[in-house]
């Protein structure tokens, strides 16, 4: 299902769910693989190309997911940033923006942190399923779970918790609620 179809027409136990999502998930494991806490607050913020964050995402999982530099764009992020800009120009910049993981760019490393992080999902799902009191029920989508509106809270306090218990460094968590997915679409358009 696209978002905003999950948060327009999901429910748990009748109530409108929010998805509750590790922010800045993959560069915030690479810091903790280094054992650095990250300089910036958002680590997709690069000099030069912050319009531009949805490609530098992209770029910079591409960067951890393969074995050596990235020549050409890949498949669907060229569009994302002007003319005249090359994959070069942003690999570049990304990794003066991070000295202390850029070691760690074009090694494949990134298929650890994708295990990692399941490792986090599967810890923080079993936390909310112990916690059969509060009832909570929880459905994961990769390294976000939807819940009831009344549970945010409590999963973002688990979340967060398991982060840092996983990895020793303090983790981000993002709440999306369906009015926020649709002022978001409606600036947009």
């Amino acid at each position: 299902m696209h978002k905003l179809d999950r948060l327009k027409y999901l429910e748990i136990s009748g109530e409108p769910v929010v998805e509750i999502d590790y922010g800045q998930i993959m560069p915030r494991l690479m810091y903790a693989h280094a054992g650095i806490k990250p300089e910036m607050d958002d680590l997709y913020a690069i000099s030069g190309f912050a319009a531009f964050r949805p490609g530098v995402k992209k770029i910079m999982s591409s960067m951890l997911f393969v074995d050596k530099p990235i020549t050409r764009f890949p498949k669907g992020t060229r569009n994302l940033f002007p003319k005249g800009v090359s994959v070069c120009d942003v690999t570049d910049a990304v990794s003066v923006s991070h000295p202390n993981i850029a070691q760690y760019f074009f090694t494949g490393i990134g298929h650890h942190c994708q295990f990692l992080e399941s490792q986090i999902m599967v810890e923080v799902l079993r936390v909310l399923m112990g916690m059969k009191s509060m009832g909570i029920i929880a459905l994961p989508i990769h390294d976000a779970v939807l819940v009831p509106a009344s549970a945010e809270k409590v999963v973002k306090n688990v979340m967060l918790h398991t982060f840092l218990n996983k990895t020793g460094q303090s983790g981000v968590v993002d709440v999306l609620t369906k009015q926020q997915l649709e002022e978001t679409d409606a600036i947009a358009a």
